[in-house]
């Protein structure tokens, strides 16, 4: 006679293994989530760094961010010296930033095959291979911008942070 079918425990070894199987499944789709949130807040603190470093770059006054104060209120400006603000961007991140502001005289060797001019454009090059200090302000010098955007991921202790910098001649 021949039998057909499965036994109880065939069943039962197979259902443990697709049992065990889904479980992993579970376990990279969880990390998955927290990987995407941390893509998120990463992404919007670059984002608002770019924006803040933008706005000072184009109107050369201490920019204003585009969140909401922790604690209520509306955003306040930036300043130089200062610890920085801590908001929550308005992009629809619910993690707050905080948001530091830094800028300094760029002194070092100018790299080979950059010139950096005293007067218009075609106008002759700055005499020696070092940045000057700015005695003036009529004088041109060069000043090293930056916007530092930390923030903390959830449940974590330690700080995230991206660093943007800009050299400008003001």
């Amino acid at each position: 006679m021949l039998n057909k079918g499965f036994s109880l425990i065939e069943m039962m070894v197979t259902l443990m293994i697709v049992s065990i199987g889904m479980l992993a499944l579970g376990s990279f789709y969880g990390s998955g989530i927290r990987a995407e949130g941390s893509s998120l807040r990463r992404l919007a603190a670059v984002h608002m760094a770019e924006q803040v470093l933008e706005a000072w770059q184009n109107n050369n006054v201490l920019p204003t961010p585009n969140c909401q104060l922790v604690g209520g209120g509306a955003a306040g400006q930036l300043a130089l010296g200062a610890p920085g603000i801590t908001c929550i961007p308005n992009s629809g991140v619910s993690s707050p930033f905080n948001i530091v502001i830094q800028e300094a005289d760029a002194l070092a060797p100018i790299p080979n095959g950059h010139k950096l001019y005293a007067g218009p454009a075609g106008g002759n090059p700055m005499m020696g291979s070092l940045l000057t200090l700015p005695t003036n302000n009529a004088s041109p010098h060069v000043k090293v911008r930056k916007v530092t955007v930390r923030w903390q991921e959830d449940g974590q202790l330690t700080w995230k942070q991206i660093l943007l910098t800009h050299i400008t001649r003001r």
